[in-house]
């Protein structure tokens, strides 16, 4: 999985640390000098220098081939432009916007926007965290409607092997936000069998939260 980071700060950098332990592959995207070679001495040579509103920087980054555009800089503006553009390069492209104004939140509305998330309901513990086993990366909290975006890793000893999206049994009130399949390519065909390293994006209730996660502790048969 390739994911392009917008912009570079605290709440990029612990969802770096994250992605990272995963063995997930990412860039940043930042226009500061500075803030790139403080990076440098954290995550390497991970990092781009440019405006990320810029179709150039975005191709140099290789928006073309990723799975994930998060737009977590700390200019609405930015995050709503560079958006729109990485989602017209590369149609398959996942978006997810931090919001800093809430007065914008109406402003991103419509395709361009996979996943829109204020800057006030990410909790830098829960993108930190990943449960014990490993198979669930913690990615975003949202504390005014109690749910949490959470990917699922799907193992060698998974029970969701050889299963479609429709015949899994999910927390209630769960929703399904994208499925990428082993070769890191976002696939918008639910009806299709899940297979060892396929990866579930999904929303659930934060509600009884070591209950709801309970049915991922089912081993294969």
């Amino acid at each position: 999985m390739y994911i392009i980071i917008s912009g570079i700060n605290e709440t990029s950098k612990n969802l770096a640390i994250n992605l990272l332990e995963h063995g997930d592959e990412f860039i940043f995207i930042d226009n500061n000098e500075k803030n790139i070679k403080k990076n440098e001495g954290i995550f390497g040579f991970v990092n781009q220098h440019g405006n990320s509103y810029s179709k150039e920087t975005l191709i140099d980054a290789g928006v073309e081939r990723a799975n994930f555009f998060i737009a977590a800089n700390r200019n609405d503006k930015i995050n709503f432009v560079s958006s729109q553009i990485a989602k017209n390069i590369n149609s398959n492209i996942f978006n997810i916007v931090v919001i800093n104004d809430q007065s914008n939140i109406d402003v991103f509305k419509g395709d361009d926007f996979d996943y829109i998330i204020k800057s006030n309901q990410i909790t830098a513990d829960t993108i930190a965290s990943i449960v014990e086993n490993n198979s669930v990366l913690h990615l975003f909290t949202n504390t005014d409607s109690h749910t949490e975006i959470i990917m699922i890793n799907i193992l060698e000893n998974s029970n969701y092997i050889g299963k479609n999206i429709n015949e899994l049994s999910l927390p209630n009130n769960s929703k399904i936000i994208a499925v990428l399949n082993s070769s890191g390519n976002i696939n918008h065909d639910y009806s299709t069998d899940l297979r060892v390293l396929d990866k579930i994006l999904i929303q659930i209730p934060l509600k009884n939260e070591k209950t709801e996660l309970n049915f991922l502790n089912e081993k294969r048969n």
